[in-house]
């Protein structure tokens, strides 16, 4: 559907004078930019990005959300704002101050208000937007229409005032625009004299008590659209984000192009889903799985006799395939499915299914909860995709892993060197995220959903029309459950998004959706594959040391000197504290005759965490003392395992890193829970570490044995349901009000205040087999870069975050303000002599604080 084919575009020489000495940008090669031809460029960016994107059905869910009771004449009339409001967002730099100061434009000189001093352009943009469809709203002939066009009006102005900053809240903006003391106020009254002779219509809102009439009316609307449709304040939540990122894509765009006299054509959409489903399907393991199909498919009576784990892996990848392609309609899917069944094959084939068979789908995100399991999944990625040509449109964004270059001149990346790098696109592609497929955090996916700044709001319009896919959803805090499915639920909903959310104890978070939707289980006979003696009974669980009230630490390292005088196994012990790692580590320092001891916490370096588990794999009569970063995303095998309870999903997985492969027929693994540590300040609002519902609850044991999980999310769900009064008080302060501010608080995963100072401890650290970091050079290539003057900011940007990627490599978190150190960027602070915080190459974290954290 062609939205603005019979588009009214405002017309920007048509309300100012003398707009060709009307600048937009300068370039530093001395070019200058017209406001008009800015703004036609962003038209053209627009037009571009919505037929690249497929973004038109977007639209359309835009108006069945929002417009279904509206006349013809009032939904061409909002198609009309939404357009013009890409088109007018720039109309303030009509102010002379801001033509004369930042444009350095001699036309304005004589101009220029000393009195006036201010070269603000979005709050007059804002305001010229309002005066502009004021006027038209009022005069419209369908009157029913004019309450809902007047909030998208003020919705759309708010954007266009937020364009070069972050978010706030709506309320916010009627103070600013309508306030006694107001910058509205200002610009209407005092600051006129810096537009007036220019812009050529007239002021209709320049009556204050007007304006806020308007506002207080939009204000009214808003709350009567919540009460006839629940949520309503959601879906427009979230049409302000993607409206927002349209604005700042075609601004940053048309800007870019500019700039550097370049067109930008690549979005990183898949056009052609076929060049990566051919890899794809040609891999050995997707044959012998169709060769499954074809041969035994849908013949057995039952699974109870067999020995084979890739029997159960092809059944789970074959029934949930069925599944979905009988649902392609429906937006979120829930994939449970035992630990070590193949996910990450199933959740590949199941997005590709997607991509082909459902229109506009252009886009896929594997979003794991840990950067370890991207790590994982890179892997994994590698033994599917091999040196193909689809494995270049395959992106990792997080802090640890530096940005994709793009090369000049589609130069091959190999020997090049750094000038043939495009730090323009690079940075582009960055911040948008043009690539087909993209492996991110949850904290970096929910920052897109909820973020406040630029930042977060860029890749939003690129998140529209793609196959999400989040793994282990689980692992956050249960406080927000609520929040997190209903949010999903209206994404989907507007943005034309497939949600597949997969994990090892699912919870089904439909019941906690208020409003009608549907979704979907992949797995219908959860039984077939949890309750089958190769999941169920490849470990077998003891609780006898839970009951150890005295000497914990004592009884369960005499416990493992004891079994670890069996020959040719692995050990895997977890604890939730570093510090009572720590101690076991060192306990456990030459008690056991021929097993080597080893430790891996998060203060581990990726590349040391990688050799740890190499070595853990590769050879036997390991000890392995861990905290709870074992748990996910770390792909390890071990014969017997012991970890301190927490959380019973903690417990499942920690027990699918126990006989994970199944590789011995016949063999049993076993894990020994205990009790050391509490578990509640490390899961502050979790209503899964009261008791009631750990392994200090007999009932909660058979739950574990017998795989019931559905039985104790039900639990956990009533727990949830019965705290519901907190969702209800999120959405009426903070989302009906249009508070992003305390939305983004609301639904960020984790705490940024548990460490408040970074320490980087200079040493020389291996980062593979070949190469080593050398911190000092790292650290004083890091301010070379920063104190780099003369540097283009785009190549600034990219070699910023890249030397970041190796700072990573040396910096230790802390809450400890008493450093004694040697140099200081900001809380980032450098120290040289670091032998008093390692022991034979590890960290010693109580050198440094006292955090006994994992």
């Amino acid at each position: 559907m062609q939205y603005f084919k019979q588009i009214h575009t405002v017309k920007i020489q048509n309300l100012i004078i003398n707009h060709e000495h009307i600048l937009a940008h300068l370039s530093e090669d001395g070019r200058e930019e017209t406001l008009q031809e800015h703004s036609e460029l962003c038209i053209q960016y627009l037009e571009k990005i919505l037929e690249r994107k497929q973004l038109y059905h977007v639209l359309q869910n835009i108006e069945l959300c929002f417009l279904s009771d509206m006349s013809s004449e009032g939904k061409e009339l909002f198609w009309d704002m939404f357009y013009n409001t890409i088109s007018l967002h720039d109309m303030g730099k009509i102010n002379c101050n801001f033509q004369y100061v930042k444009m350095k434009n001699l036309f304005f000189k004589d101009k220029y208000s000393i009195d006036c001093n201010t070269t603000n352009h979005s709050m007059l943009s804002a305001i010229l937007y309002i005066n502009e469809f004021y006027e038209r709203i009022s005069k419209l002939q369908t009157i029913k229409d004019r309450p809902k066009l007047n909030v998208f009006m003020f919705l759309n102005a708010y954007v266009i005032s937020k364009h070069h900053g972050n978010f706030d809240s709506f309320e916010e903006f009627q103070n600013k625009l309508t306030g006694l003391d107001g910058e509205g106020k200002r610009i209407i009254t005092d600051q006129k004299i810096l537009y007036k002779d220019i812009y050529t219509k007239e002021i209709k809102i320049s009556n204050m008590e007007l304006l806020r009439k308007l506002f207080d009316f939009a204000l009214q609307t808003l709350k009567k659209l919540e009460i006839n449709n629940k949520e309503t304040s959601i879906d427009i939540v979230i049409y302000e984000r993607f409206l927002s990122s349209l604005l700042l894509s075609c601004d940053y765009y048309a800007t870019t192009e500019f700039k550097n006299q370049t067109a930008i054509n690549h979005f990183g959409e898949i056009n052609n889903i076929y060049k990566f489903t051919e890899v794809f399907r040609n891999t050995s393991l997707y044959k012998k799985i169709r060769n499954y199909e074809k041969n035994e498919y849908g013949k057995r009576k039952g699974f109870d006799g067999i020995t084979d784990i890739n029997i159960l892996r092809n059944e789970m990848f074959l029934d949930a395939e069925k599944v979905l392609c009988n649902n392609l309609d429906k937006d979120i899917f829930f994939l449970e499915a035992p630990t070590g069944s193949g996910k990450s094959m199933v959740s590949f084939n199941l997005g590709f299914h997607l991509l082909d068979q459902v229109t506009n789908l252009n886009k896929i995100f594997y979003v794991y909860p840990f950067n370890t399991l991207i790590e994982q999944n890179i892997d994994n990625i590698n033994d599917i995709f091999g040196e193909s040509e689809c494995k270049k449109d395959i992106a990792v964004i997080n802090s640890v892993i530096p940005m994709n270059k793009v090369m000049k001149d589609d130069e091959e990346e190999g020997d090049v060197i750094n000038q043939n790098i495009d730090y323009v696109r690079t940075l582009l592609d960055r911040q948008f995220l043009h690539y087909p497929i993209v492996l991110t955090t949850h904290v970096s996916m929910f920052r897109y959903f909820f973020g406040r700044d630029k930042e977060a709001l860029f890749p939003l319009a690129q998140i529209a029309n793609s196959v999400i896919i989040l793994d282990e959803i689980q692992s956050y805090r249960n406080e927000i459950w609520k929040e997190i499915i209903t949010f999903l639920n209206h994404y989907a909903k507007i943005l034309n998004i497939k949600i597949i959310i997969m994990s090892a104890t699912l919870p089904n978070l439909g019941r906690l959706v208020d409003t009608d939707t549907k979704i979907v289980n992949l797995i219908t006979d959860r039984d077939k594959f949890f309750l089958n003696p190769i999941f169920k009974d490849r470990v077998k669980i003891d609780f006898s040391l839970i009951n150890i009230q005295d000497n914990i630490m004592e009884h369960v390292v005499s416990h493992i000197i004891q079994t670890g005088q069996q020959r040719n196994i692995n050990i895997l012990v977890e604890f939730i504290y570093r510090r009572s790692a720590y101690e076991a580590y060192d306990r456990l320092q030459g008690a056991v005759p021929g097993k080597k001891i080893m430790l891996l916490t998060s203060d581990d370096t990726s590349f040391e965490r990688k050799q740890i588990v190499e070595d853990f794999k590769s050879r036997k009569d390991i000890i392995l003392i861990a905290t709870q970063v074992i748990e996910a995303g770390v792909d390890i095998d071990a014969d017997i395992g012991y970890k301190d309870i927490s959380l019973l999903d903690s417990e499942e997985q920690f027990i699918g890193r126990i006989n994970r492969h199944f590789k011995d027929v016949g063999k049993i693994g076993s894990v020994y829970f205990f009790n050391k540590d509490s578990a509640t300040t490390l899961y502050k609002q979790d209503v899964r570490k009261e008791k009631v519902f750990t392994l200090e609850n007999e009932e909660v044991r058979k739950i574990l044995l017998n795989k019931d999980f559905e039985v104790y999310y039900h639990r956990i769900l009533n727990a949830i349901e019965d705290n519901s009064f907190r969702f209800d008080e999120f959405i009426k302060n903070a989302v009906n009000t249009l508070n992003f501010i305390k939305i983004e608080e609301k639904m960020r995963l984790i705490d940024d205040d548990k460490y408040k100072y970074s320490v980087f401890l200079s040493r020389i650290i291996p980062i593979s087999d070949t190469e080593i970091l050398n911190g000092e050079t790292v650290w004083n290539d890091y301010i070379k870069i920063l104190e780099d003057e003369e540097m283009e900011y785009t190549e600034k940007k990219v070699k910023l975050f890249d030397a970041r990627t190796d700072l990573n490599y040396f910096i230790y978190k802390t809450s400890n303000n008493n450093i004694q150190y040697e140099k200081r960027i900001g809380d980032l602070f450098y120290i040289s002599e670091t032998d008093e915080y390692f022991k034979d190459g590890k960290f010693i974290r109580n050198s440094l604080d006292n955090d006994m954290f994992s």
